[in-house]
C-alpha cells in the first residue's frame, strides 16, 4: 500500500484537529527543513492487543509502521484484522523470521528512512504504556531534534517483583558503562529516535531484548542528549511477555559484559579521542573545528593514579593509553610524522646533528606527559630551582618594573600551563592566560579537581571588546603578565568564517600566523615577551625572551611591526622546536593551520579572537 505523506512537525504544531498541544514557541525553533514523524510498532504475537493500541494512537495523526517479526499464520491474521481499520495510515513489513526485538526496530527504522522519516516514535505493541506522555515527548524532539526521547516509567502495583529487580540491575551496569546518572531509564519501550543516527548505531547494538539499553548506551556516546518523561506503566494481568528468561538473561549479560569492557576501553583512551563537530566529522577541518581531544573521566583517572600511586605508575598507564592512541589517531599521526620529517630536512639544512629515527609514538608520549606535568605543577610537587629551572638569562627576562606588565606570547610547544604555575606560585609574577572558551571550560573542570587555585587568571574568550581591553590593561598596570598562544590561527567568529594572518618562515616553509594576538600588542602599548617550558632530561627548563620593548606604534608602521614581531616569533618557535622537535604539540598541518579555501583573507579591522 502505498503510505500517507510524512506528516512533519511543522504540521504537528499547526493541525486543527489534533489533539497534541504543542507550544507555538516552537516555531522559532525548527529547522529551515522541517522534521518528519512516524510511528513504529515493532510486534511478536501481541496481534490481539496491537487494535487497541493503534486506535489510542490515531489522535496522533502521524504515519505508523507496523513491523511482524515473523509471526505465524494465527498471528498474522490478528495483525491483519488489527490494521484494517487504519489501512490509509498504516505500512505492515514482514519480516520471513522472528530476529528479536531490536531486530524488528532495525526493520522499521530502515522502513522509516526508506519513506523519508527523520524521527520515530517507537511504541510497544503490548499496550502497556499511556500514551499520554507522547505529546511532551514530541515537544521535547522538536526542540532537540539531534536527542533521543525516552519514556521515565512510573510503574504501578501490577509490575512483577523479578522485573523491578532486574530493571534496577541493568540501571546500575548502564551508570557504569556511561559513568554518569543521566541515563535514567534504558529500557523503556516508548522513545522517539532520530532515524538516521540510531540506524548507524543499531550496526553495534544486539538485536533482541538487549537492543533497547544499549541502543541508548551507544547513542549517549556518540554525544547524542538522551532525555526523559514519565510515563505511566501498567502490566495487564492477562498479559504476557516475549522475555525469555534464561536466554534473554544470558545476552543481556553479554551485552552489559562489551559494554563495559568498550566502556573501560574509551574511559583510557578519551582523553586524546577528537570529538566531533556539529557536522560529525573530526578530519580535515580547522583544528579548533576538531575540538582539543579530552575525555573528564580519563584524565581523572590518570591523576587519581598519579596522587595514590606516583609517577611510575601513571608513566606505566600512559603506555596503553599512548598505544590506543598511535593506532587509532590516524591524522594525528600523520601530522607527527610531518613535523618531525620536517625537523630532519631543517637540521640537515642548517648543519645541526641529524635527528635519529625520529619516532611518533615518543612524540605523542610527551604528550600525554604534559597532564601530569599540569597537575603537578599547580600542586606544588615541581618547584622553581630543583625539578624546573630557568634558561641562563631569563630569569632576568622577569625582572622589569612592577608597573609595567607585559604581553606574553605561548605556543604550544612544550607546556605553557607549567609556566604559568610555577611563575605564579613563586611569586614571580601572575599570569593572566587568554584562552579559547569551549577548552577552557574543559581544562578548568579538571584542574579545578586537582589544584583550586589553577583557575585563578583565567579568561574564557569568547568575543573581544573594549572591556576586556580595559581589564588587562589593568592587569598590565599592576606588573602582570597576559598570556595568548600566537602559533595557531583563531575560531572563526560569530560573524565571519575567516581570518586575518600574515605569512611567516617556519622550518623553511612559509606559514600562516594570526594577526590577533599580534594586533593586541599594538592594541595595549606594551612590551612583549616569549616563554617555553620544555623538557630536557627529567628536568623542565623555562626559556624566556624579551620580543620587543618599544610601545607605542605609530599606525604608519603597523603594518611592518606585526610582521617583523610574528617573524622573530616563528624564529624561536623554530630554535626550539629544532632541538626539542618532541615537545611540539601542534597535532595537525601546522603549515596550512586547517584553513580551507580563505586562508589569509581580512575578516574585520578588530583582533582574531585570542585563543591559548
Amino acid at each position: 500500500m502505498s503510505p500517507r505523506p510524512p506528516v512533519t512537525s511543522s504540521s504537528l504544531l499547526h493541525s486543527q484537529n489534533s489533539p497534541i498541544a504543542l507550544s507555538p514557541a516552537l516555531n522559532t525553533a525548527m529547522n529551515p527543513a522541517p522534521n518528519t514523524y512516524c510511528i513504529i510498532i515493532p510486534c511478536y504475537r501481541h496481534g490481539a492487543a496491537l487494535g487497541g493500541v493503534l486506535h489510542a494512537l490515531q489522535q496522533f495523526q502521524l504515519p505508523i509502521i507496523v513491523v511482524d517479526d515473523g509471526n505465524d499464520a494465527t498471528e498474522q491474521a490478528l495483525i491483519a484484522a488489527a490494521i484494517a481499520p487504519y489501512a490509509a495510515t498504516t505500512t505492515l513489513v514482514r519480516r520471513a523470521l522472528n530476529g528479536g526485538k531490536g531486530a524488528a526496530m532495525v526493520t522499521g527504522l530502515a522502513e522509516a528512512q526508506a519513506q523519508g522519516f527523520s524521527h520515530a516514535l517507537q511504541v510497544d505493541a503490548d499496550g502497556q504504556h499511556d500514551l499520554t506522555a507522547i505529546p511532551k515527548m514530541l515537544e521535547l524532539s522538536c526542540k532537540e531534534p539531534h536527542a533521543l526521547i525516552s519514556g521515565l516509567p512510573q510503574y504501578d502495583d501490577s509490575i512483577p517483583t523479578g522485573r523491578k529487580i532486574g530493571r534496577y540491575i541493568t540501571h546500575f551496569w548502564v551508570w557504569v558503562e556511561t559513568l554518569s546518572f543521566e541515563l535514567k531509564d534504558s529500557m523503556c519501550g516508548l522513545r522517539v529516535y532520530p532515524v538516521s543516527a540510531s540506524l548507524a548505531q543499531s550496526r553495534l547494538s544486539g538485536q533482541q531484548m538487549d537492543y533497547d539499553t544499549e541502543i541508548m548506551v551507544r547513542l549517549y556516546w556518540a554525544g547524542h542528549p538522551v532525555r526523559f518523561v514519565p510515563v505511566k506503566v501498567h502490566y495487564p494481568q492477562d498479559g504476557f511477555s516475549n522475555f525469555r528468561m534464561f536466554e534473554d538473561n544470558v545476552k543481556i549479560s553479554w551485552m552489559h559484559t562489551r559494554l563495559v569492557t568498550q566502556g573501560i576501553l574509551r574511559l583510557i583512551t578519551k582523553p586524546f579521542q577528537a570529538k566531533p563537530n556539529k557536522t560529525g566529522a573530526s578530519d580535515g577541518a580547522h583544528w579548533a573545528q576538531q575540538r582539543e581531544r579530552s575525555g573528564l573521566w580519563g584524565m581523572r583517572i590518570l591523576i587519581w593514579t598519579y596522587k595514590i600511586l606516583g609517577f611510575w605508575a601513571f608513566s606505566l598507564l600512559l603506555y596503553p593509553v599512548i598505544a590506543v592512541f598511535y593506532c587509532t589517531a590516524k591524522s594525528q599521526r600523520a601530522a607527527s610524522q610531518q613535523f618531525l620529517q620536517k625537523v630532519r630536512q631543517r637540521r640537515r639544512q642548517l648543519g645541526m646533528t641529524d635527528l635519529r629515527e625520529p619516532s611518533t609514538f615518543k612524540h605523542f608520549y610527551n604528550f600525554g606527559l604534559t597532564l601530569l606535568d599540569k597537575v603537578a605543577s599547580w600542586q606544588g610537587d615541581i618547584k622553581l630551582g630543583e625539578q624546573a629551572v630557568f634558561a641562563p638569562g631569563s630569569e632576568q627576562v622577569l625582572n622589569f618594573p612592577q608597573a609595567e606588565g607585559r604581553l606574553l606570547l605561548v605556543s604550544h610547544l612544550g607546556d605553557i600551563e607549567l609556566c604559568r604555575a610555577l611563575v605564579t606560585t613563586s611569586k614571580l609574577r601572575p599570569v593572566t592566560a587568554l584562552v579559547f572558551h569551549d577548552n577552557a571550560q574543559r581544562f578548568a573542570t579538571i584542574m579545578k579537581s586537582f589544584a583550586p587555585q589553577s583557575t585563578v587568571n583565567l579568561i574564557a574568550l569568547k568575543d573581544f571588546g573594549p572591556e576586556l581591553m580595559i581589564e588587562l590593561k589593568e592587569r598590565l598596570e599592576r606588573g602582570e603578565l597576559i598570556a595568548i598562544a600566537a602559533d595557531r590561527l583563531a575560531v572563526p567568529s560569530a560573524t565571519s568564517a575567516t581570518h586575518r594572518t600574515i605569512t611567516v618562515d617556519f622550518m623553511g616553509a612559509p606559514a600562516p600566523l594570526a594577526q590577533g594576538p599580534l594586533i593586541l600588542a599594538t592594541l595595549l602599548k606594551c612590551p612583549v615577551m616569549a616563554m617555553f617550558a620544555l623538557r630536557e632530561g627529567k628536568q623542565r627548563v623555562i626559556y624566556a625572551h624579551e620580543l620587543r620593548t618599544k610601545v607605542n606604534v605609530p599606525r604608519s608602521e603597523r603594518a611592518c611591526y606585526i610582521q617583523a614581531l610574528g617573524q622573530d616569533f616563528a624564529h624561536l618557535l623554530e630554535h626550539h622546536a629544532l632541538t626539542h622537535p618532541y615537545d611540539w604539540f601542534n597535532f595537525f598541518d601546522f603549515w596550512q593551520q586547517d584553513q580551507g579555501p580563505d586562508q589569509g583573507k581580512s575578516q574585520s579591522q578588530s583582533p582574531t579572537t585570542p585563543t591559548h
